[in-house]
């Protein structure tokens, strides 16, 4: 009976590195004024977080996104949510022509602007303000290791055999 219970186990930490997928990782960006921008792979969303700004984003891009020191990216948002502080005054986004001729985005252009990101959109009702520019300072990322996991069910099954054989052995 233990041995099928260490069997279910064993089978259990394999479906579940096989279900975790191994590409997901969450990449986080300190920018020079303090905000932090963190891009989830997994759950295709990004949230800009600081003193001036507090927002959510979607996009289907962002689950190809593979990070880097100072990339190079330029995602349509399929949302966009939070406030920005502009003036003294805190304010959401505005979704006008987002659709048309100013989708909202959010862009890296590298190396070459100095790791500029531009959170491109509108905010205030009416609008008050535009792009919400920053600078790339600092980057780390987060990536799971479902190969770690694998490996640890495969020892945990080698184990489980080795002591099942053991006691065939000695009952012998």
């Amino acid at each position: 009976m233990k041995a099928l219970k260490k069997t279910a186990i064993v089978f259990g930490l394999m479906a579940a590195t096989a279900a975790t997928p191994a590409s997901a990782a969450i990449y986080e960006y300190t920018m020079t004024n303090g905000d932090v921008l963190t891009i989830n792979t997994d759950t295709s969303s990004a949230t800009f977080v600081g003193s001036r700004i507090d927002a959510s984003m979607t996009s289907s891009g962002f689950a190809t996104f593979t990070g880097g020191a100072i990339p190079v990216f330029s995602f349509v948002l399929d949302s966009l949510d939070g406030t920005r502080l502009i003036n003294g005054q805190r304010v959401t986004d505005n979704p006008l022509h987002s659709t048309t001729t100013h989708p909202q985005k959010l862009i890296s252009y590298g190396p070459s602007r100095n790791g500029r990101v531009n959170l491109w959109a509108w905010w205030g009702d009416p609008i008050i303000g535009g792009d919400y520019i920053t600078y790339i300072k600092s980057y780390k990322a987060q990536v799971p290791e479902p190969g770690a996991l694998g490996l640890m069910a495969l020892g945990l099954g080698g184990l489980a055999f080795a002591r099942r054989r053991r006691r065939k052995t000695v009952a012998a």
